[in-house]
């Protein structure tokens, strides 16, 4: 295996399942303040139709979903000495591409509603 050097930020001999762990620990949390900067901001876009807030909402929380699942896979996993499912590597790829596009589906509409 080979080893991460510490000046990366990740300390030595941490395994691959521990740094996938905390990934999807900080992704967990950055959708959970996306949802809650959304839910913030919206009062004050009131020109933007519910359907579209739902839209984003939907996005960022399904990313939420995702990458909570994927972190509770890896402790499941640990817990019953299994290995992991195949299904956390979908959830490392698709829950940050999903946060991605609910961010920017946010921004464009508040943006928009800044110009009317």
């Amino acid at each position: 295996m080979t080893e991460i050097a510490e000046d990366e930020g990740v300390e030595a001999g941490q395994d691959s399942t521990t740094l996938l762990y905390d990934y999807f620990k900080h992704l967990t949390s950055l959708c959970i303040l996306s949802l809650g900067g959304v839910l913030a901001l919206v009062p004050n876009a009131k020109s933007l139709k519910p359907e579209l807030i739902m839209g984003v909402l939907a996005v960022i929380g399904f990313a939420a979903l995702l990458s909570f699942g994927g972190a509770s896979e890896i402790v499941r996993a640990r817990f019953l000495r299994r290995p992991i499912h195949k299904s956390v590597n979908s959830c490392r790829i698709i829950a940050p591409v999903l946060l991605s596009i609910g961010i920017g589906m946010f921004v464009y509409l508040f943006a928009r509603t800044l110009h009317s």
